[in-house]
Formats: structure tokens, C-alpha cells, sequence
């Protein structure tokens, strides 16, 4: 069994947190290292309204300027196809409903600006692919409850790391 970790940090009303396997949250000790650099690094709490109108809008980062977005890898190229069909042409024919809505909510995702997804936008590709499912929100919940799925903010999910590992398991 897998242990877990959670790594929490809130100051001055704003949150910073890490919860996974514990070699999930040690891939992000650096992350951790370099946030805890800033924090120290940053002005006292204000004490006058002066001093918090100089610091207004007064943003920190902890990355480097270059993109974040990890390099395309043959590893990522079981995920990468220019429709949802050839997406779903790569997946078994013993898929099991869960996994057509994960599969097409990773699609979705990685085609929104935002790299979230909502249901509705899940079964509107699904029901354009001719896969009509009773209930896609009641499988979106499941790939919540698997961890393979996680909410955003109200009605926008994103797929999880564990989730795409999936898929990449499960793909030909």
C-alpha cells in the first residue's frame, strides 16, 4: 500500500497544497522549496495603508519563465490524436463506460483553453460519436471517487495525473 502526504501552506488568505503518493508530493519538492524561499523573501505583513498600496497587486512566481507545459514524449503519443474518434479507435473494444468518459474528458480538456472540462461538453462530443450514456455526470463521479478526476471550481473538472496514467495503461 501506497502512502499518502499532503503538504498545506496558507498565508495572508492564500493556499498552497500537495496531496498524492508520496513520491507525487517529493516531485514537487523544489515547487515547495522555492515557494518557502519567496515567503521568506516577501515584506512583513502591511501595518499602514501606505505600505499596502506600494505592494498592491504584487505577484510572486516560483517558475521560470519558460513554458510549463511538459515537452511531447513518446510516452504522451497514446494521448495525442487530431479527432476524439481516432482517440477512441486506440482504446479497447471492452472499455468500460468510466473510461469512455474519462477518455473524452481528457479530449475535451486538452482542447479547452482552460484545461478543464465540463459534463456537458463530455456528452456533447459522446452523443456526436454516437456513445449515448444515461448518465455521464454519474461516471464523471466515479472517476472522482477513483482520483482519476478532480473539480476545479463549480461545474469544471480536470482530469488527474492518475487519470491520464490510466488512460496510457489502457490505450493500444
Amino acid at each position: 500500500m501506497e502512502s499518502k502526504a499532503r503538504i498545506r501552506i496558507a498565508v495572508n488568505g492564500g493556499e498552497f497544497e500537495i496531496e498524492g503518493t508520496e513520491d507525487f508530493v517529493n516531485s514537487y519538492s523544489d515547487t515547495i522549496k522555492s515557494f518557502a524561499k519567496v515567503l521568506k523573501e516577501s515584506p512583513a505583513p502591511f501595518m499602514n495603508e501606505q505600505d499596502a498600496n506600494t505592494a498592491a497587486g504584487r505577484q510572486f512566481s516560483i517558475f521560470d519563465a519558460a513554458d510549463p507545459k511538459p515537452a511531447p514524449s513518446p510516452q504522451n503519443d497514446k494521448l495525442t490524436a487530431a479527432s476524439f474518434g481516432e482517440l477512441y479507435y486506440k482504446a479497447p473494444k471492452s472499455i468500460s463506460k468510466t473510461d469512455i468518459v474519462l477518455l473524452a474528458s481528457y479530449y475535451v480538456q486538452s482542447k479547452s483553453e482552460d484545461g478543464t472540462f465540463t459534463t456537458q461538453e463530455v456528452n456533447k462530443l459522446l452523443r456526436e460519436h454516437g456513445i449515448d450514456l444515461t448518465n455521464t455526470s454519474h461516471f464523471n463521479k466515479l472517476n472522482q471517487d477513483y482520483k482519476k478526476v478532480f473539480k476545479m471550481k463549480q461545474g469544471r473538472y480536470k482530469v488527474s495525473e492518475e487519470g491520464v496514467d490510466h488512460l496510457k495503461t489502457i490505450l493500444r
